[in-house]
This record gives C-alpha cells, structure tokens and sequence, in this order.
C-alpha cells in the first residue's frame, strides 16, 4: 500500500473513529514536541509506514526525510483535516 493510500485509511479512519482520532492527535503532538527520529515520531508515523524504509523516510536520518523533519515547532490546528505540501518553519 502506498504512503497516500495508507494516509487516506488513517484519515478515514480518524474520520469515523473520535477515539482514534484523539489518540492520533495526542500522538501527533507528542512526536511534534519530541522531535524528528524521537520514539514517539517513530510510534506517531508507524501508522502511515506501509515498510521499515518508509518509516525510516519519515523518521529522518535519511537523505529522503519527508520535508516535515524541517523541526519546525510551528503546529496548526485545524476543525477539519488538512493536507498540505506547505511548510512553515520559525527559527528555535
């Protein structure tokens, strides 16, 4: 399953499931705040990971970082989903 097909699922999934979706929230927040490469980034993003190589791409270490791993502390929160290829960073 590709990457988008995996994130469609999750979506639905937080969509349909209030329960799932708080917890992939809070797991969200956690790897936001832990950093790039963290346990908890790594946890957050295995949901997506269809294999080690796509969880290893989004968990950074890599010359194929997803553009995410910018460390940006900048979070928007929305009412409803959100997808976006934009970045916004803010110097630490």
């Amino acid at each position: 399953m590709s990457l988008s097909q995996k994130t469609s699922e999750i979506v639905q999934k937080a969509l349909d499931d209030k329960g799932f979706a708080d917890q992939l929230r809070t797991q969200g927040l956690q790897a936001i705040h832990a950093g790039a490469g963290s346990s908890e980034w790594k946890t957050y993003f295995s949901q997506f990971a269809s294999s080690p190589e796509e969880l290893q791409a989004l968990s950074g270490g890599s010359a194929s970082v997803a553009a995410c791993t910018c460390h940006s502390r900048t979070v928007t929160t929305t009412s409803t989903p959100l997808c976006t290829t934009t970045t916004t960073t803010t110097s630490s």
